[in-house]
């Protein structure tokens, strides 16, 4: 029994000290305004919110749907690597475990306060309906959550044992239905027409897998993890994803106009021309897809501008979720409904309260909080090692 051990290659281009002090200082002023945010959501509740009976659903639940397909495409990621074997880049592959987990605990924190009663979560858990795709999913976490944990401990002394190569066919395969189940929620929704549709699973795919690799990329910039050769190979993944995102959009927004099913077309509408059609052209298409795609095509191999693009498009995930979230909700399901009945709530506008903006930075701040400790708990700044035997 022989143990072969395979350095990641040198030459990644360190970040300076300053850099994760910045991100440091950022987590704990997201985390401290969390704080108060959370003392407003349990002593006020619901109350304080924007949110109504039209629209029950607003800020928490876009960035709950962002981060969650953001950690199974991370998770993919890293499963992808260890599965074939691309020993230089198992330092990048760990770094995007510990990355999907932090966006995944940040991500169940935002549904977890959406919840009227918070405490009582496990009841969709015990209590379910089998037939119910939300009562599965509720198992997907725990079972999702479980391997993330189990791959971080797995290679927490920096050294790859072979069972990762075999445990990670299972861990993309579930990566895989996760991230599609998670779109099925909304795709099976026939009483919403902007959410019915056999693409918005695989819309929640490609969407996963790209903030998912752009997750990877801010934070491999931010630790120094990152050299040309990484950096060229994740430009490619997010170019090509970036591609397919726009591919799928085109063909869902252009087939929805021509066809001009009212309650279809007026949702797109609202999201293209509607009060908020900044959010889409200027946050989603502008930062989230036009920008870091020519920061990637102008700099194949350049560390910085990879990492750059990869954060604009991590970043922008939000917007694409309250583009799938909102407009839908908007939309009166019977004509003349917003005038019928009058009184708080009872409305079909919706921008998040302050007492929203500072949970969603708290949950952010967990997910940072997470990343940053878990750099130096598992040991992420050392070389890691493949071992095989002989």
């Amino acid at each position: 029994m022989t143990t072969l051990a395979t350095p990641m290659p040198g030459n990644e281009v360190k970040s300076p000290n300053w850099v994760q002090w910045v991100a440091w200082a950022l987590t704990i002023v997201c985390l401290a305004a969390g704080a108060y945010g959370l003392y407003l959501r349990f002593t006020e509740g619901h109350a304080a919110a924007s949110y109504g009976s039209y629209v029950p659903w607003g800020l928490w639940i876009a960035a709950y749907v962002a981060l969650i397909g953001a950690s199974a495409g991370a998770f993919g990621f890293a499963a992808v690597i260890f599965t074939m074997r691309k020993t230089e880049y198992y330092g990048l592959a760990r770094l995007a475990m510990l990355v999907a987990f932090g966006a995944f605990a940040a991500g169940m924190m935002n549904v977890w306060l959406d919840l009227g009663h918070p405490f009582r979560f496990w009841k969709l858990m015990l209590q379910t309906s089998w037939t119910s795709i939300m009562g599965w999913m509720s198992w997907f976490y725990v079972i999702y959550g479980l391997i993330l944990v189990v791959g971080l401990f797995l290679t927490r002394k920096g050294v790859i044992p072979k069972f990762m190569e075999r445990f990670s066919w299972v861990a993309f395969l579930f990566a895989i239905a996760f991230a599609g189940a998670e779109g099925a929620l909304f795709g099976v929704v026939g009483a919403r027409a902007l959410w019915e549709s056999g693409l918005t699973p695989i819309l929640f795919l490609v969407e996963a897998a790209l903030f998912g690799v752009g997750l990877v990329a801010a934070g491999a910039l931010i630790f120094g993890g990152m050299n040309p050769k990484a950096a060229r190979m994740l430009g490619v993944v997010m170019l090509i994803l970036l591609g397919v995102l726009l591919l799928l959009e085109w063909a869902e927004y252009t087939t929805a106009l021509y066809a001009s099913v009212p309650a279809k077309s007026s949702a797109v509408m609202t999201i293209l021309t509607g009060p908020f059609w900044w959010v889409f052209w200027g946050l989603h298409l502008g930062l989230g897809v036009v920008l870091p795609g020519l920061l990637l095509l102008f700099g194949r191999g350049n560390v910085l501008l990879t990492g750059i693009a990869g954060a604009l498009i991590a970043a922008m995930g939000l917007a694409t979720k309250l583009n799938l979230v909102l407009p839908a909700l908007a939309q009166e399901e019977l004509e003349g409904l917003a005038h019928a009945f009058t009184g708080p709530g009872l409305t079909f506008s919706y921008f998040p309260s302050t007492m929203e903006w500072l949970v969603w930075l708290g949950t952010l701040g967990l997910g940072g909080l997470i990343v940053l400790i878990g750099y130096r708990l598992f040991s992420l700044s050392t070389p890691t090692r493949s071992s095989a035997s002989k």
